[in-house]
Parts: structure tokens; sequence; C-alpha cells
């Protein structure tokens, strides 16, 4: 193989290196950011609303490509109400708040639920 041709496969490879990266970040969001969204919930839940780390049994992040003033934040389970999920949105500008909730006869909302 010429030099021009191993600079041309390796130049396409990179291409499509990129390309594939940036399309699954833009799918799916980036794994860090969304482990970052766990921690700032329930952080937010712990300080702001006075919730116990016992209470939050669990925290899940996820990611919005709808979305771009709060793309990230995450749903959580409470311990006295393991039936339903909340989902909490993390904006821009650090503000966190609850967007809604799935499940019956929520015990945790906070208004408002949009």
């Amino acid at each position: 193989m010429t030099k021009k041709v191993k600079i041309s496969l390796l130049s396409i490879l990179a291409i499509v290196v990129i390309l594939s990266g940036w399309g699954y970040f833009s799918l799916f969001g980036n794994p860090i950011k969304m482990n970052d969204a766990e921690e700032k919930v329930r952080a937010y839940l712990i300080q702001q609303k006075g919730y116990t780390p016992e209470e939050i049994i669990d925290t899940t992040g996820n990611y919005s490509f709808t979305s771009s003033e709060a793309p990230y934040g995450a749903s959580v389970t409470f311990a006295d109400d393991p039936n339903n999920k909340y989902h909490y949105i993390i904006f821009k500008d650090g503000h966190i708040e609850q967007y809604s909730y799935s499940g019956d006869n929520p015990k945790h909302l906070e208004s408002p639920i949009r």
C-alpha cells in the first residue's frame, strides 16, 4: 500500500469513529454526565428537600435529546413509595426541578408538575 492510500484509509476511519461517537452521544447522552446528574439530584433531595439517604432507594440518570435547556436529569424511587418514579430535570443554570412522575397515588409531589 502506498503512503497516500494509508493516509486516506486512516482519515476515513477517523471520520467514521468521530461521527459514530457524535451520533451515540446525541441519541443516548454522555454516561459521565448522566452519573453526575444522579449525584446532583440525590444531593438536591438530601440537602434542599430534607430526605435521608435511606429514603432514596434508587436514582437513575437520564438524557433527553429533545431538550436543549435541560437535557439531563434523573428518575428517583423512594423507599416509602416504591411503585412510583419521580423524574427530576437539571437546567443548564443548575436549577433542579421535579418534572413528572410515573405510577399511581404519588406521595412525593413538588409543585409545579408540568
